[in-house]
């Protein structure tokens, strides 16, 4: 499992930051036709490209290397939804606004919601829900380190997305739920799930104790970390993760990801499908905890073209982000990406106003301007694709050695 070599990995990225590192324009050259052709960096690689990001003139060759560099399906754009099932959570993370007071759809409801975005053309939708303790119930015996569900109720929503999407045909579900043990990975994987997303976060143990309550689900980090593996187990065909850029120094977190990734890869034969690129909104930025960490709009730049060169995985662009500012991405850099254009982040908020709070404010934007816009640009946007069609936008993967 990974976390079995998590303490190592971190202690390398500690050594970011080493501004010692004089710029050598070949020697960045050189590695970022490595990563772009396929090929994994190692850990000494991997850290000289990014200590190489705190000089300008070497930052600025990775844009211009990132801008010429062309991705699978580069003029292709795949749209995917969130559809929040719950925001009733036992977790009680402090910059998420989720907490015991939440709201949890009726199966009526989720259908309606369900049917509100296939009416706007939608085939291929996130299910989300918060460690809602309904939807996943602790076991007899259940306890921090041996975390066991019971999650038939949760089963109950994937099965009426799978049963309803499939009548039309090519469908996906990807799911944002929270960490699960393999049993009950396999549940989700018979009532349709396709692709199991987690967000990791912050990689910094220090850092994602002070911002996780310590007798919640989620105070296991570990848990979280060797989630992809307990999926692969259950045979759960794509994996998606990230973490949120603002909880820590991007730098180690982008360090760890990358290891991460490598990690599956020489596991199971390849890493994650999708990569994640969720920046820290709403007025948490302003914490003590975190106001050191803001990524500005250069940095997160930076990071977005450094996914692009380092991951096989699709990037998934998000309404965290204006649709201007994602537009100007998918300019600079090209498409083959995940954008999500409609998105409510309160259970029950496409079919009538939400009740229940948000878990972070989105950039509202009209779909059919958005869509209009993009192709104008000269991309094209599929509503309905599958997990075969997300494996197309993966780059062909080298083999790693496990």
């Amino acid at each position: 499992m990974f976390s079995t070599g998590f303490d190592r990995i971190r202690n390398t990225a500690a050594r970011i930051g080493n501004r010692n590192v004089l710029p050598d324009p070949g020697r960045l050259t050189d590695l970022l036709e490595k990563a772009a052709a396929g090929s994994v960096l190692d850990d000494d690689e991997l850290l000289e490209v990014i200590n190489f990001t705190f000089d300008q003139e070497s930052r600025n060759l990775i844009l211009e290397f990132a801008e010429r560099y062309f991705r699978p399906r580069e003029r292709e754009i795949l749209l995917l939804p969130p559809l929040y099932v719950s925001s009733i959570c036992e977790n009680d993370c402090r910059y998420c606004s989720f907490s015991s007071n939440g709201k949890r759809l009726s199966l009526n409801e989720f259908s309606d919601e369900l049917e509100t975005l296939i009416g706007l053309g939608y085939r291929s939708i996130e299910l989300v829900s918060s460690q809602d303790p309904s939807l996943y119930k602790h076991t007899d015996g259940f306890n921090l380190q041996d975390q066991t569900f019971l999650i038939d109720k949760a089963v109950e929503y994937f099965a009426c997305a799978r049963d309803r999407l499939r009548q039309d045909g090519r469908s996906m579900l990807t799911s944002n739920i929270p960490p699960l043990d393999t049993g009950s990975f396999r549940k989700l994987k018979q009532a349709g799930l396709d692709c199991y997303l987690v967000w990791l976060e912050t990689f910094n143990p220090q850092q994602y104790a002070s911002l996780h309550i310590q007798d919640g689900p989620k105070a296991n980090q570990s848990f979280r970390l060797d989630s992809f593996e307990r999926a692969v187990e259950a045979e759960i065909n794509h994996l998606a993760g990230g973490f949120l850029k603002g909880l820590h120094d991007w730098r180690r977190e982008e360090f760890v990801l990358y290891a991460l990734d490598r990690h599956l890869k020489g596991k199971i034969g390849k890493g994650f499908s999708i990569i994640g690129t969720p920046r820290l909104k709403g007025e948490f930025q302003l914490s003590n905890l975190v106001n050191t960490y803001t990524v500005s709009d250069e940095e997160y730049i930076l990071n977005i073209a450094l996914d692009r060169i380092l991951f096989d995985g699709i990037l998934w662009l998000q309404t965290r982000e204006s649709f201007d500012f994602n537009l100007q991405l998918i300019r600079r850099f090209g498409a083959g990406v995940i954008l999500t254009l409609t998105s409510c982040t309160a259970p029950g908020g496409y079919c009538r106003p939400p009740k229940a709070s948000s878990q972070f404010p989105v950039y509202k934007q009209d779909l059919h301007d958005s869509v209009r816009a993009l192709q104008n640009e000269g991309f094209s946007v599929l509503f309905g694709w599958d997990s075969w069609t997300l494996s197309q936008f993966q780059r062909s993967v080298k083999t790693v050695q496990a």
